[in-house]
């Protein structure tokens, strides 16, 4: 089966007024993968290696030049993003243009777009392993009320186990970064100073951000619920979402 029509891709051919010579040898040329989407193995590669995941599945409708896609839609599981995993992650690009030397080397380098967005979903489960990771705490258990997030367990100081526990929230900064901000924070029943609260964020801050990325998605909304987080380009992240897909195989993601 030709590339342009693997299961999960989509190739739309637009013809104005080309005649129709030049339209059939357009839509030939498609069919026969010498057109954009030919390098379909290497985005994967390079996406998978960006994303930190092999649990990825990607749409695609490609442009009529090579590294060209009208839109690229990319839906990821256990996906990492800046240190963070991610449960799910739903990512679309418009009007890209790829640097295909670079993807020919499993890397993505943007060198045009003209939009994106996404959306993602952090698990309580994901969020205490991001905490743990960060050498902050020893161990710790989290929970959410569906607006703050709770932790309890303990930190090591001076090689002694400390109890902890903590009340925060999450918060977008700039639309490229979350942060996590510490309301409350008891060590062995005392609550502690504001100065040290905020040395211990530092150690755990950013906990997504975009620097390293090859392009942005902005970050406009994110909103605590009891099962985690979501986070989206939406205005509003539990409103329906507008790109998310399910397993690649949908005509409009």
């Amino acid at each position: 089966m030709p590339a342009p029509f693997r299961k999960g891709k989509i190739v739309r051919i637009t013809l104005r007024s080309a005649g129709v010579g030049l339209g059939v040898g357009l839509l030939l040329a498609v069919l026969a993968g010498s057109v954009a989407g030919q390098g379909d193995s290497a985005l994967l590669r390079a996406f998978s290696r960006f994303l930190g995941t092999q649990d990825i599945q990607f749409d695609l409708v490609p442009d009529l030049y090579d590294g060209g896609y009208a839109r690229i839609s990319i839906f990821a599981k256990n996906a990492n993003l800046g240190g963070m995993l991610v449960d799910e992650v739903w990512f679309k690009l418009v009007g890209i243009t790829l640097d295909v030397r670079a993807l020919e080397q499993d890397r993505i380098k943007i060198l045009e777009y003209r939009g994106t967005a996404f959306h993602g979903r952090v698990s309580v489960q994901r969020l205490q392993e991001f905490f743990l990771a960060s050498n902050a705490f020893k161990d710790i258990r989290l929970w959410s009320d569906g607006t703050s997030l709770f932790g309890e367990g303990t930190v090591p100081y001076h090689g002694l186990p400390i109890k902890i526990w903590l009340k925060g929230r999450f918060s977008v900064k700039g639309s490229k970064e979350i942060n996590f901000h510490v309301d409350n924070m008891r060590i062995n029943g005392f609550p502690l100073f504001s100065a040290i609260i905020r040395l211990m964020e530092s150690q755990i801050n950013p906990v997504m951000s975009q620097k390293d990325w090859p392009v942005n998605f902005p970050i406009r909304s994110l909103q605590m619920t009891p099962e985690g987080f979501i986070l989206s380009s939406q205005a509003d992240a539990l409103a329906p979402c507008t790109i998310c897909w399910l397993d690649g195989t949908t005509s409009k993601p």
